[in-house]
């Protein structure tokens, strides 16, 4: 009897075995396409990950961009138009009046022209005293146009109380040029891209 329950057993073991074998070798084709598909799965992963990220620094980008764009417009404003370059003489003369100094003489420029702007500039001259003249380049910067003075020279007037010295100086306008340079002329190597508008500067 134990014999006999022995042999049950040992069969049924085997035969165990033989079905795992079975379905081991059968299924093993099944196992490959699991294993290619959780590399398929892995690899969706990554890409959705970078897809994420893309996305993300496309948003932080574009709204970098629409605050550049705005501030761009904002400085575009305060430039000069070619009617207020034009009237350069008149608002120089006016700004020297209310500070005290004496305009001698002014004389138009050739306009040198840039990727986004045309400087247009004026050289002038003055007879002034320190107090009045700081009170007029003052008077300057807080012009409501961006108008930059450079090129300053300055030496004493002997024998001229009310004004000691004479000024030389060259005083610019920046008028906007929406079109953007040619591609052609473009330098090799250069990326071309509008650079920023003329900072407002005064007395300097």
């Amino acid at each position: 009897m134990n014999s006999q329950l022995q042999k049950q057993l040992l069969i049924g073991g085997l035969a165990g075995i033989l079905v795992a074998v079975l379905i081991w070798f059968f299924l093993g084709g099944k196992r490959d396409d699991l294993h290619a598909l959780r590399s398929v799965n892995v690899g969706l992963e990554k890409d959705v990950a970078k897809g994420v990220a893309l996305k993300f620094n496309y948003e932080k980008l574009k709204a970098e961009v629409a605050q550049q764009e705005k501030v761009i417009e904002e400085l575009i404003k305060i430039m000069p138009t070619d009617t207020d370059r034009g009237e350069i003489p008149y608002r120089i003369k006016k700004l020297a009046d209310a500070a005290g100094i004496e305009q001698i003489s002014f004389a138009l420029l050739p306009p040198l022209a840039k990727d986004y702007y045309t400087e247009y500039p004026v050289q002038f001259s003055f007879r002034a005293g320190f107090h009045s003249l700081g009170q007029f380049t003052s008077l300057l910067s807080g012009n409501d146009k961006i108008i930059n003075m450079s090129e300053l020279a300055m030496h004493r007037e002997g024998g001229n109380a009310l004004y000691p010295m004479v000024v030389n100086c060259k005083i610019s306008a920046f008028v906007y040029n929406p079109n953007p340079p040619a591609a052609s002329a473009t330098a090799p190597g250069a990326r071309p891209g509008a650079p920023a508008p003329p900072k407002r500067e005064g007395g300097e």
